[in-house]
């Protein structure tokens, strides 16, 4: 059986046929694209009127974490909290017997702060109680959850100035609870989260994750996992955080990583910086030294395998970046992989085109911008308003030649590729913006280069995958302002239909 789509505004991404007017598709791929005139194919063809919208590749989303996204909707999600009280409250009215929630930030919250450790005790003491903050390099226990995560490392657990734990973990304290907390919860919560994920990254449009899965798992929970996202409604690149680079082979793929941490995040005062934070004390936090990024790097591309580091601030990537530089004066120019460095919010121009040289990938999360740029937002807040127009650097990127993939980093920003869109074409500073061409194909087109797939997906012409979706409008044809709130109507992967409004 053959499907077409008629009456539509197709956007093709394929340079000799920017436009059409519909898409003839047979056996999960792009059989013919459709002009004006009707389509005269037999009985043997189901026809899906489109009704005058749009058609659009359908959307890469490279570096997500897919079981904490579903975890954390709903209402565990304490986002919209606008008080300490309000997120207790919240907390309190949860019914699980190991509580995990969050999603929360200071600068939202009238007090400033997360709540402390006796606070999450007097609404809730009996059952254990942790709160991830949005962009998860911190957290806060009450103390049961202190009690069952005994012992913790010293370094990251925040003290009152008599020595008691306040119930905020951050850097390697934190890490360690959050793992150890979230495996506690039972396996059927879990794979439950990654379905009701997958549900929300479907109606997003979405018809390819990274799931990014932090922490070095024991391969036999790697490998369940894997297996687990194989069986989701739309396509999951499992992707492990492990450095070792003998269990990716095992698990197979070409990619890996994507939050091999180097450093920390901005909210968290511990991504690593060279200037230092205007509101608290330090320059952030690095994990992984030069020599042991180099060794790795190096095993990764004997082996033909392309890993992905998280580096936030400017110190982290020079890390990453004269690692790999180190990696190619010793093995020439890099062939077969195409490793990344996610996040690359703070960034020189030197490193920017460093990067380039070496033939690194950018997966960036536009969505940052939107809600953390601008004169009064984060960014300025734990910099300063000069040093904050100089993060998130995407049209520079461009400019020097880089590949950016896009990302959401849900759950620290929506799943919303349309929302990642919107913030590219009008990013807080005119100079770093994109046209609406250039954002689509961080989302697709470009993004499929990272899991070597531009000449399979990302683009709609003869004989590439049928992944697409359906939108109300196209994304050139609203104001800037307007893309993320563009509705999806349907959402299409081999030619299936795995998501519809009508439906």
């Amino acid at each position: 059986m053959r499907t077409a789509f008629i009456n539509a505004d197709v956007m093709t991404l394929d340079s000799a046929t920017p436009r059409a007017a519909g898409l003839l598709v047979e056996d999960g791929v792009v059989a013919g694209l459709l002009t004006d005139s009707p389509v005269g194919t037999g009985a043997d063809v189901k026809i899906v009127d489109c009704r005058g919208a749009a058609v659009v590749p359908g959307f890469h989303d490279c570096h997500a974490h897919l079981t904490d996204t579903g975890r954390l909707a709903g209402e565990h999600d304490l986002g919209g909290c606008s008080s300490v009280a309000e997120i207790v409250d919240s907390v309190a009215r949860l019914p699980e017997p190991l509580i995990f929630a969050g999603s929360y930030e200071e600068h939202r919250v009238e007090e400033r702060r997360a709540p402390l450790m006796r606070e999450l005790d007097s609404a809730v003491s009996d059952r254990p109680v942790l709160l991830s903050r949005i962009d998860g390099h911190s957290c806060v226990v009450n103390s049961a959850a202190w009690a069952l995560l005994q012992p913790l490392a010293n370094e990251g657990v925040a003290r009152d100035d008599e020595g008691n734990p306040t119930g905020r973990l951050f850097g390697p304290a934190n890490y360690a609870a959050q793992r150890d907390f979230t495996q506690r919860l039972p396996a059927a919560v879990n794979r439950a989260a990654d379905l009701r994920a997958a549900g929300l990254a479907l109606q997003a449009g979405i018809t390819t994750l990274h799931n990014v899965v932090v922490g070095d798992a024991p391969f036999e929970e790697l490998e369940e996992l894997r297996r687990s996202n194989a069986a989701l409604p739309l396509r999951v690149f499992m992707k492990s955080c492990t450095t070792d680079v003998g269990k990716v082979k095992r698990l197979g793929g070409r990619i890996f990583g994507g939050d091999i941490f180097l450093d920390g995040s901005i909210g968290s005062h511990t991504a690593a910086v060279t200037e230092g934070y205007r509101d608290a004390a330090g320059n952030g936090l690095l994990y992984l030294s030069r020599d042991h990024l180099a060794e790795l790097f190096d095993e990764a591309a004997e082996a033909g395998l392309s890993p992905g580091v998280h580096a936030i601030g400017d110190r982290a990537i020079e890390e990453a970046i004269a690692a790999w530089e180190s990696v190619i004066r010793k093995r020439g120019p890099l062939r077969g992989v195409r490793p990344s460095i996610d996040h690359f919010e703070i960034a020189r121009d030197d490193q920017i085109s460093r990067a380039a040289s070496c033939g690194l990938l950018l997966s960036m999360q536009p969505a940052f911008d939107f809600l953390w740029g601008g004169e009064a937002g984060m960014y300025a807040q734990r910099f300063g308003a000069a040093p904050a127009r100089r993060m998130n650097l995407m049209g520079s990127a461009l400019r020097a030649s880089c590949i950016v993939c896009g990302g959401s980093d849900s759950p620290v920003t929506k799943l919303s590729a349309l929302l990642g869109i919107q913030s590219c074409v009008d990013h807080h500073v005119p100079e770093e913006r994109l046209t609406v061409e250039q954002a689509l194909r961080a989302y697709t087109i470009d993004a499929a280069k990272m899991a070597f797939e531009e000449g399979q997906r990302g683009a709609l012409k003869v004989g590439m995958a049928a992944d697409f979706a359906v939108l109300e409008s196209a994304p050139d044809k609203v104001p800037a302002e307007r893309i993320k709130d563009i509705g999806v109507l349907m959402t299409v992967i081999g030619g299936d239909v795995r998501h519809s409004i009508a439906a």
